[in-house]
């Protein structure tokens, strides 16, 4: 005895629809982004100031020639060998503004559940799935 199942998934695909993704990508980068400059190091401002997302919300772009450096933490000595970066500069060196920053400012960002589940709220809210 067959049994003839039909399933509608209209709602399901508009929900998985690709600009809606891409909506909700850039909405979460953007907060990212915001969220993660406290991190990134300062002494001029021209590392966070010279960044950019892409437009279809997938990274975050420093423009400086030493972002990758400062991201990573490692420069080359004067003998090419690879040194650790230990110090990071900020310009706040009092509490409430001051803000340890360092290497991996990403993973400072995931580390900070207050930041994050705001760049989760923001992705849900771009994508519209908030109803």
């Amino acid at each position: 005895m067959p049994i003839k199942v039909s399933v509608d998934l209209s709602r399901l695909e508009k929900e998985f629809a690709n600009q809606n993704l891409v909506n909700a990508r850039k909405a979460a980068l953007n907060d990212a982004h915001q969220a993660m400059e406290k991190y990134v190091p300062k002494l001029s401002g021209d590392l966070r100031k010279d960044s950019a997302m892409s437009i279809d919300g997938t990274k975050i772009m420093y423009m400086m020639p030493y972002a990758k450096a400062q991201f990573y933490g490692f420069i080359t000595n004067k003998y090419g060998g690879p040194f650790r970066i230990r110090h990071y500069t900020t310009t706040a060196e009092t509490p409430p503004n001051y803000v340890n920053t360092s290497r991996r400012w990403d993973l400072r960002l995931k580390g900070n559940k207050q930041d994050m589940k705001l760049v989760k709220e923001a992705f849900v809210n771009g994508a519209n799935w908030h109803k």
